[in-house]
């Protein structure tokens, strides 16, 4: 074995340490490996389209979590042909970063027929979404009632709507939010203007009691009344919301973004995978999804299904959605590193 060989081997030792091998893992002819975020968002998918998918077809899938950010272990598969994974759980920057230079992504081939209810870009040839999440403003009605703030604007006006306040740690997001208290329209977002969004934040800087930096954390703020208003992600509002805190999500100048599924080039299962990928389109499976993790179904149809209450608190309900804007993922693949450095900078200023 060279030392190339070698590297490689140790690698993918590292990568699959977390994997359980059994005796159906090394020897099943149909079965296919998914990897995923893990946590409650794992356990849901597994009750929605794991399981059902397995039932409905004989096809074992078995369940791996991967790291926060997939795009090494996705290609370092890839590279080296030895697939211990057969479908990914990916945004679209992540998909950008996996398209070019070069492209490590093999097709869906899923027919436009199978996809006519889909909100509009949720798929595309090597991607598709179902898990739609949202970053919004949230305040504490005990703090201002009804009458709290709507916009970014009045997230950044102190004067009027006076309280502690928690902001993220990031830039997805972050960015994003100071542009739009600055009067930028959420559809002129992108490109983004960095200079003009660091201005913006100079402004509120001093005004930020806690930067939060988990969704654990910023459910305990919002929940726990440590602050009176935070940007969030939805999933962690509804949490403190249905744990009885008095929290209420402002859908006006959100955002969104979503994780989907993509397959590996050249994995030799591709084609059970294609047909796992098309299930998770069924909009019965995404209703059983939204029920236990508070993110939107992709699946227009999925609506019909949820009950009335649960549909309030999802991105992608008709009404909650028509304030959102999508990310700008392929914006964020060519600019985030020199924002992060910049960010983080700015922070220690």
């Amino acid at each position: 074995m060279t030392l190339l060989n070698r590297r490689t081997a140790l690698k993918l030792a590292a990568l699959a340490a977390p994997v359980v091998w059994t005796r159906d893992r090394a020897f099943g002819a149909e079965q296919i490996t998914v990897a995923d975020v893990g946590g409650a968002p794992g356990v849901a998918i597994r009750r929605a389209f794991y399981d059902p998918f397995e039932q409905a077809t004989g096809i074992k899938v078995v369940g791996v979590v991967h790291e926060s950010d997939p795009t090494v272990q996705f290609k370092l598969l890839v590279d080296s042909r030895s697939y211990i994974w057969d479908a990914c759980m990916v945004t679209p920057a992540h998909v950008a970063a996996l398209s070019r230079p070069r492209d490590y992504l093999d097709p869906l081939n899923i027919a436009p027929a199978a996809a006519a209810n889909l909100v509009p870009g949720m798929l595309t040839p090597n991607w598709l979404g179902f898990s739609v999440f949202s970053t919004t403003a949230a305040y504490r009605s005990d703090k201002f009632g009804e009458n709290g703030p709507r916009s970014w604007k009045d997230f950044w006006d102190v004067q009027k709507f006076p309280g502690r306040r928690a902001l993220y740690r990031g830039v997805n997001g972050t960015i994003e939010e100071a542009l739009m208290a600055d009067g930028v329209a959420a559809k002129d977002l992108y490109p983004l203007d960095v200079n003009r969004a660091f201005r913006k934040l100079d402004q509120i800087k001093r005004h930020i009691n806690v930067w939060w930096t988990s969704g654990a954390q910023n459910t305990q703020l919002l929940q726990s009344g440590e602050v009176d208003m935070s940007d969030t992600w939805g999933a962690r509002a509804f949490a403190a919301i249905d744990s009885g805190a008095p929290v209420k999500m402002v859908w006006s100048e959100g955002l969104y973004n979503t994780d989907g599924w993509s397959i590996p080039k050249g994995t030799p299962r591709a084609d059970l995978v294609r047909r796992f990928i098309e299930y998770c389109i069924k909009p019965e499976q995404q209703a059983v999804y939204c029920n236990m993790v508070a993110n939107g179904p992709t699946n227009t149809r999925t609506f019909e299904i949820l009950s009335p209450q649960r549909a309030a608190v999802l991105p992608t309900s008709p009404e909650n959605i028509k304030g959102l804007a999508p990310v700008d993922s392929v914006w964020w693949a060519a600019n985030r590193v020199r924002v992060v450095e910049r960010f983080q900078d700015w922070l220690l200023s």
